[in-house]
């Protein structure tokens, strides 16, 4: 196992930051052998506020990576999101003298380059040029027309961008905290690799990651991505209301949401809960139905937005593999009730990342989905040896590096 088959994603979220080492074998399976996790300070939805703190946290999250696979992490992939992410669809063509010209990497490379010539500016950096169809005279859809003939040859191209300097800015953070950044993966494509399956993006379905500071959505169509958007507002909203409505710190808040919350009151059971909060001799008492009803009205209004931003583009009644939610709010008992009633929809399901073995009984749940696909997602769109994440530099021991790996993966199997 050399280094080339190594590859190290980094999920920076409001709440947590996750790495995640894995492993390409032969047959092109991913192993997850490495695990790091560190809660997040100085991001509030989606956005850096506080680098030093955010530094932190992504050493942290580093240093329990390196000692699970007990070797040095020099360099990872990493995702972007937040509300400064855009998409735009695009559409060139070029044509050929021959009229039977074979098609070549290098036009595909020349269209693609047309295509982003076109949105090239100071204000936007480009994340991701993903293909979704290319025609050949006109006349035949093709998914990889290199090796074919044709006298022309046009592509339709997902674009995505992200604001210059929210890009520069979550860089520099990751550089600052030691580690170099391979690339980056925009949250939604992630979380989409991780959780649909072909047909459902053949169908047309729009996937809703829920995280901690933002929504994600990202829209599918023909078996490719459509649309994608990132709305400022997630689980620690919910968070905080409760906080709000029940006078108890954030912690005690999240506490009460995770362990006793649900997104339909009707289907919540008429109980008193007892908290004790820090600072305070007596007992408060909450009514689970009130509770309910504070989490309800709050999901209730990112899935009302969200209903909006597929209406105002133009995807309801085109979506018919349904709805996906992921993400870690996806872990709320009842909301897919709740979604299927708010979109209409009886195909709602909950999204847990597949396509993976090991720390399953850690990751292999909604909120984990962003990390496992950004693994997925470059492990698909080029080969593992253009991925090293090893710098030539560093102090690892390839041999012993491998030697690890081998033993954790007889351990885990």
């Amino acid at each position: 196992m050399g280094k080339e088959r190594i590859i190290v994603a980094m999920d920076i979220g409001t709440s947590k930051v996750t790495t995640l080492v894995g492993d390409i074998d032969n047959v092109d399976n991913l192993y997850i052998v490495g695990f790091g996790e560190a809660k997040t300070r100085g991001i509030e939805r989606g956005v850096i506020v506080k680098s030093n703190d955010v530094v932190r946290s992504i050493k942290e999250s580093i240093d329990m990576a390196e000692s699970t696979t007990g070797s040095k992490i020099s360099s990872v992939i990493a995702n972007i999101g937040g509300y400064h992410l855009e998409c735009r669809n695009d559409m060139e063509e070029i044509s050929f003298e021959n009229p039977k010209k074979t098609i070549t990497a290098n036009d595909i490379a020349e269209l693609t380059a047309k295509a982003t010539s076109n949105i090239a500016d100071e204000e936007h950096q480009i994340i991701h040029v993903i293909p979704k169809k290319y025609i050949l005279d006109e006349e035949y859809s093709v998914i990889d027309p290199v090796g074919l003939y044709g006298s022309k040859l046009r592509g339709e191209f997902h674009i995505v961008l992200n604001k210059t300097n929210s890009y520069m800015n979550l860089k520099r953070v990751i550089e600052a905290a030691g580690i170099r950044v391979l690339d980056f993966v925009a949250n939604p494509i992630a979380s989409s690799t991780a959780v649909l399956y072909p047909e459902e993006k053949d169908m047309g379905v729009a996937v809703l990651d829920i995280g901690a500071g933002t929504t994600d959505i990202a829209v599918y169509k023909d078996g490719s991505i459509e649309y994608l958007k990132s709305l400022p507002i997630g689980g620690n909203q919910i968070t905080m209301d409760i906080a709000h409505r029940f006078k108890l710190s954030k912690e005690e808040a999240e506490d009460l949401k995770v362990n006793f919350g649900t997104a339909v009151v009707d289907y919540t059971p008429d109980e008193i809960i007892e908290i004790h909060p820090r600072g305070s001799e007596e007992p408060i008492h909450i009514s689970q139905r009130e509770l309910a009803d504070t989490i309800e009205a709050r999901i209730s209004e990112i899935f009302e937005l969200t209903l909006a931003e597929l209406e105002k583009e133009g995807f309801i009644g085109k979506i018919n593999g349904g709805i996906v939610l992921t993400g870690g709010v996806a872990n709320t008992i009842y909301i897919r009730e709740l979604a299927a009633a708010v979109f209409k929809t009886n195909d709602v399901r909950i999204g847990k990342p597949k396509d993976f073995k090991g720390f399953a009984d850690k990751i292999a749940y909604p909120q984990y989905s962003t990390v496992i696909g950004m693994l997925l997602f470059k492990k698909n769109s080029i080969g593992v040896e253009q991925m090293p994440v090893v710098d030539s530099k560093s102090e690892l021991n390839i041999f012993e590096f491998g030697k690890n790996l081998i033993q954790k993966l007889k351990n885990l199997f």
